[in-house]
This record gives structure tokens, sequence and C-alpha cells, in this order.
């Protein structure tokens, strides 16, 4: 099966999802074509993971001009492409320009499926999905389902005509289907396949806790997704009880600015600790040195850095986001709070911390779940048959 992935960067540290399911059906097996919109990736990662040593992995970029420059060039490279793109809209004709210079792309290779990582990215290309020859898929993952849909009025009708011409579509959670299916006029084409990790790099280690001072983490970008002054107000109940702890935050964006100013108002400078952004290492590394793992996100899909706290043996505090409720147990392999519930965000961490058999009991549950049930393998298996009925 020859496979075009199609999203914005490529690798990146905020989308291993997307890693991982690359390196999973080329693993497979399967012809796998990474097509790069902006053209850009981490290099560190692309060295980490090897991708050029993979003969089953090929990444292209889709060079579209963005200069006048470039555009300069590729006119006298392609004359008749850019001659059949242009109009006296510049911004217009890009847009036209761009969409050309992909319809070639995917078509020109043989792919069986074309699977877009983002709905959002499909969207774009919703004019030109008739005439694309493979069969197309898009993934539904969180923010363009979720937010884009009630803040842009004009998505709906575009995400709903992209929904009738799509082939598949692809929810990462249940919560994600029942999102879109009333936009979508043909649930059959909808499929389910969870989140998938590689458990064997979450390798936990017996830790002894300190218990005079616990350490919490939590991983995300800083937007208001992820519901960072719901923690922050959580962990000020805490402090003001008199526990010792530290919540370390690994990422950075743009509510940087609003989250050290309510840290200071708060007055939690000593207890919370803005790590920046980390490479996989790292994060591991903190991981290992952790004793809760925190989410505080208002919506999600299923957030793949649950999935790696669990690996890790952690027990986890969320808020009832997306469907995090498909993952965890709440009691058994972590706590699920109600969204925006401070206080039992704050009791729910204050049990794990005064009882840390209970906590250590939660995470080797939830390690058994992640082995059990967000493999590579079984989202490989998922995404291949549910490829192959699309192909019948």
């Amino acid at each position: 099966m020859n496979i075009a992935i199609v999203t914005n960067s490529f690798p990146t540290n905020s989308e291993t999802f997307i890693i991982n399911k690359v390196l999973a059906l080329a693993n497979a097996g399967y012809k796998i074509t990474v097509i790069r919109l902006a053209a850009s990736g981490s290099k560190e990662l692309m060295h980490l993971y090897n991708f050029k040593a993979n003969n089953n992995i090929v990444i292209k970029d889709a060079l579209v001009p963005t200069t006048m420059s470039e555009l300069i060039k590729f006119a006298s490279a392609h004359p008749f492409m850019f001659i059949s793109s242009f109009c006296f809209n510049k911004s217009m004709m890009y847009k036209k320009l761009r969409k050309n210079i992909l319809l070639k792309q995917f078509n020109q290779y043989g792919f069986d499926i074309i699977h877009f990582e983002f709905s959002g990215i499909a969207v774009g290309f919703a004019d030109i999905l008739p005439q694309i020859k493979a069969k197309t898929v898009m993934s539904c993952r969180g923010s363009a389902e979720k937010v884009k849909l009630l803040t842009e009025p004009q998505r709906t009708t575009q995400f709903q005509k992209t929904l009738a011409l799509i082939s598949a579509v692809h929810c990462v959670s249940e919560d994600m289907k029942q999102t879109i299916l009333p936009y979508c006029n043909n649930e059959a084409k909808i499929f389910v396949n969870r989140p998938a990790i590689d458990a064997s790099f979450f390798s936990p280690t017996t830790k002894t806790r300190n218990q005079a001072n616990i350490s919490i983490l939590s991983i995300g970008r800083f937007t208001f997704q992820k519901g960072y002054l719901i923690g922050l107000l959580a962990i000020k109940k805490l402090v003001d009880k008199g526990y010792k702890l530290t919540w370390h935050i690994i990422g950075d964006g743009t509510q940087q600015e609003e989250i050290i100013f309510h840290i200071h108002t708060l007055q939690l400078q000593n207890n919370v600790v803005l790590l920046g952004k980390k490479n996989k290492d790292e994060v591991n590394e903190q991981l290992r040195n952790t004793d809760i793992f925190l989410l505080t996100s208002v919506y999600e899909g299923i957030p793949n850095v649950v999935l790696e706290a669990m690996a890790m043996e952690l027990p986890v505090v969320t808020t009832k986001s997306g469907g995090v409720d498909e993952v965890i147990d709440s009691g058994v392999d972590g706590f699920i709070a109600p969204l925006y519930d401070i206080d039992t965000v704050a009791m729910q961490l204050e049990q794990l911390i005064n009882q840390p058999a209970k906590a250590n009991e939660m995470g080797i549950a939830a390690r058994k779940k992640i082995l059990a049930a967000y493999t590579l393998s079984r989202q490989e298996h998922v995404f291949k048959t549910a490829y192959q009925a699309i192909l019948q």
C-alpha cells in the first residue's frame, strides 16, 4: 500500500503521534511519503529517528513559492502551471498555485491513500478533493473541531463540504466522533483509532518519593486549551494547606506572560517552575523524576502526554476533557475531575499525596492498560483495516 501523509511540518516534538504513526506503518511494510506543506521540521528528531535510512519512508516538501523571487524562479521552471494559476489578485494567485502544485504531487506518485493529518489541512484543499485520484482520509484531533467551528462560522460550511467529499474520517476518540457527527451526513465513513505510543521508550524506574516535596508535572503549550489557571488555583489550595510541592510545566506559547502573572499574583513563585520546551529525552527524564502527572485542559482529543505518563507508571489527575474518560477509569488507573472543578482537582492531588501506596497502585494499573490497549501495533492494525476497507 502506497500512503501519503500530509502535514504542515515533520518531524516536530509537539506531534510525536504523527512520528509514531509513520514509523509504525513503515515498519509494517507500507510505503510512506510524508508531504510537508511548510517544508520544515526538527533536524534533531530527523537524526534521532534516522528517517533517511528507512527505505519505506520518503519526505517531500511542497515547495510552494511564498516570495516574489521564489515565484519568478517557479514561473521560469514551470511556465504552464504558472500561467494556469495566474490571476491579478495576488493572494488568490498564491492560493491557486499552492493547490495546483499539491494536486500534481498528490496525483503523480500513484498513492493509494492520502491522509491529511488535520481536518484544517483537508478543508484547505476541499475544492480539489474531487480531482485527487487516491482515496482521501482526514484526521479530527481537537482544536479545529472543538474550537474553530465555534469561533469561525464560515468554517462550518467548509467543514461540512469536506466531510461530504472525503473518503473517510479518522477520529482520535469516540468523543471526537460525537463532536463531528452533526456535520457529517454519512456516519459509516467515520472510524475511531485512538492514539498509541512506543511504551518501550517510557521505562519506569523504582524511585523513592520525596515526601518533603512532592513533584507534579504538566506538559503542554501555553494556550487557553490547557487550562493552566485551573491548575494554578488548585495548587494554591494545596500550598495554603501547608503541602510542600513543586509543579513543573514543560512547554511554551502565547500565554506564557499571562501564566507568569498568575503565578506571581497567587504567590506561587516557589512552587511553580516553567521549564520551557524540552526534547524527547529531556521529557522522559522529567517523567522519571515526577510523582504525579496533572492535566487541566478544557478540551482535548486524547492527549498523548497522558498516555506517556501512564506508561511511566505515574498516577494522573485530569479534567474531563475530550476522550480522557475513554482512557482512564477514574479511581482505578487515574483520577478524572469535572471540567473547571478546582476543588476536585485539588482534592484528588491531595489524595495521591497522602496515599503513596494508592498512587503507586494506580501507576502500575495505568502502565498495564497502555501495554494492553495503546500500542503502536494496535494502532497500525486499525489504520490498515480502515485503509483496506476504503480501497475495496
